[in-house]
């Protein structure tokens, strides 16, 4: 292993558990180009051994990475069947791959597998794949490896101090902390390309550190955009009219064949379970379809659901007497196609009826794709909120980051929709956005904070709000102020209560707190797990939601 890439191993590894937190990816490794043109195992979680610890080109993995600069994933273990071996050997049946290049050139990879509570990757893990392996092409910025040589333009600013996570409303003092040095007054900050929060050195020319932020940009920008593809909340409105279109007179079976997206997906919903000859009729129905419009087919894997139950007699081959299909024409997906079998011929009725239900089907999936772009939208924006602040801050990102993954993993207790589960993530990830404009830097590390001081750090809440608005909107903006607000009336800024408390920000609170009270790194002496699940039991109906801290003690019992 190169020096200075063990130098940094424990960085790198860190990084690499990002995709457990941002993907939920349940194993994950790190592979880096070595002088003797292979990719070597750097680091791994997960894999408990199963893992080949070189890779060459023959590799599968390092072949696609390298046709290609952008991540990619396979679902299942006949999706592609050169993958298959890659995949059986380290016991998994779902791979995510995402390249490293640097300068043009394939330098590494990271394999992830696995995605937790056995979900499908889908296209929207891929842009978050992307902004991992750059962070960890960040590390690389001026070190000569990888048989590279870089000219040094700028130098990286110094590291700064570490910053604790927010207060909670109730605290008037801090621990006792050593007083740092005094800052040195920083230079006027040069206009920058990007509009990053940047400052070079005095004595390197403004144009060299444009030229530095603008390779690190080009580098994303040169990734061209996936094909769309459906997800889990497209499935979700296609499940839900697939039940709606089983009250068409006569209509028996319903279902939609996505080849190509998640891996291939087919969902199927039935007025009572089918034959395997049914089935089988069906499929051959479909092929012949696709086949006679010179569209291909491909691998699926079937999910039936049975809203009415099973109690019914099965669905024989003999039933089937109709089957109609018709592409999905929705945006810019491809291979998406409608299924609708009956028992008898359909009257004009039933015909106009279908044609209604397709249309509202084609509809629903292009308002479900536009609102997750939306959505990875917001999630961009807000991480480009606080970025500077976690580049200047380590502490706080870490605390971030820990916060987010409890909302996350909260609102899933919770079983939120997942526009209200998206909202409450992404208040997570900028509620502490207002610290960069206040004397945080100061004043975080003083022993005893005056009342003035104390006041001016309550304050961040106001000043994440404005900053967050014209950005984000109004609902994560209110969510960011309300964050510090008691149930019953005694937080800050405004003394909110109860209800008029946004569901995010309750959310946010309880999960602020907890990571606060048993992080190793804050403030204050960190809690054992079991005090600090006790603290937000007791303060249940006087700072907390009383339902919704019930309900995030019985999440952490239950695990």
């Amino acid at each position: 292993m190169h020096p200075e890439i063990q130098e940094l191993q424990t960085k790198l590894k860190e990084i690499l558990y990002d995709c457990a937190v941002e993907i939920r990816a349940t194993k994950a490794a790190l592979y880096l180009l070595t002088n003797d043109a292979r990719f070597e195992l750097i680091t791994e979680y997960g894999f408990r051994g199963v893992i080949r610890p070189l890779a060459d080109r023959t590799d599968p993995v390092v072949d696609r990475c390298g046709r290609g600069r952008t991540p990619f994933f396979i679902n299942g273990l006949n999706t592609e069947p050169r993958f298959s071996h890659v995949m059986f050997e380290s016991a998994s049946d779902r791979l995510l791959a995402a390249p490293l290049y640097l300068r043009g050139n394939l330098v590494g990879f990271v394999d992830m597998r696995d995605k937790a509570g056995k979900a499908p990757f889908e296209a929207a893990d891929l842009p978050k794949a992307q902004k991992i392996v750059e962070r960890i092409g960040e590390q690389f910025a001026n070190r000569n490896v990888f048989n590279q040589r870089f000219i040094t333009l700028s130098e990286a600013p110094p590291k700064a101090t570490l910053v604790p996570p927010s207060m909670s409303p109730s605290e008037a003092r801090v621990a006792p902390i050593v007083d740092p040095a005094p800052p040195k007054p920083a230079s006027p900050a040069k206009p920058s390309l990007w509009g990053a929060e940047r400052s070079a050195p005095a004595n390197v020319p403004a144009l060299s550190t444009l030229i530095i932020e603008a390779r690190s940009n080009a580098d994303r920008i040169a990734v061209p955009e996936s094909p769309d593809t459906i997800g889990e909340a497209e499935l979700t409105v296609i499940r839900d009219l697939l039940r709606s279109m089983l009250l068409i007179p006569g209509a028996v079976v319903a279902s939609v064949s996505a080849y190509g997206h998640m891996g291939g997906v087919q969902e199927v919903t039935a007025r009572s379970s089918l034959t395997d000859e049914a089935v089988n009729v069906l499929q051959s129905k479909l092929n012949l379809w696709l086949t006679k419009r010179g569209e291909g087919g491909g691998f699926v894997r079937t999910n039936i659901n049975l809203p009415f139950g099973a109690q019914d007699a099965q669905i024989t081959a003999a039933q089937i007497q109709k089957v109609f299909t018709a592409p999905i024409t929705a945006g810019s997906l491809r291979g998406l196609y409608l299924t609708v079998v009956f028992a008898a011929t359909p009257d004009r009725g039933a015909h106009e009826l279908l044609a209604a239900f397709h249309k509202q089907l084609q509809t629903a999936i292009e308002y479900s794709m536009e609102r997750g772009t939306l959505q990875s939208t917001r999630s961009r924006i807000a991480d480009a909120l606080v970025e500077p602040d976690f580049t200047k801050y380590p502490e706080l990102r870490r605390h971030t980051d820990s916060v987010t993954a409890r909302v996350e993993a909260f609102t899933r207790f919770l079983s939120l929709s997942p526009a209200d589960a998206e909202t409450a993530r992404i208040v997570a990830i900028v509620h502490d956005a207002g610290m960069r404009l206040l004397e945080y830097e100061r004043l975080y590390r003083k022993k005893d904070l005056t009342a003035d001081e104390l006041s001016i750090l309550k304050e961040h809440a106001v000043v994440g709000a404005s900053i967050v608005e014209p950005l984000l909107g109004n609902e994560i903006a209110r969510a960011v102020l309300c964050h510090h607000e008691r149930w019953d009336g005694h937080g800050y800024p405004n003394e909110v209560h109860g209800t008029d408390i946004p569901l995010a920000a309750r959310i946010l609170q309880i999960c602020d707190v907890y990571e606060t009270m048993i992080a190793a790194d804050s403030y204050a002496p960190a809690e054992p797990l079991e005090v600090a699940a006790a603290k937000i039991a007791r303060a249940a109906g006087t700072q907390f939601d009383p339902d919704l801290a019930q309900k995030f003690v019985d999440m952490l019992r239950a695990r």
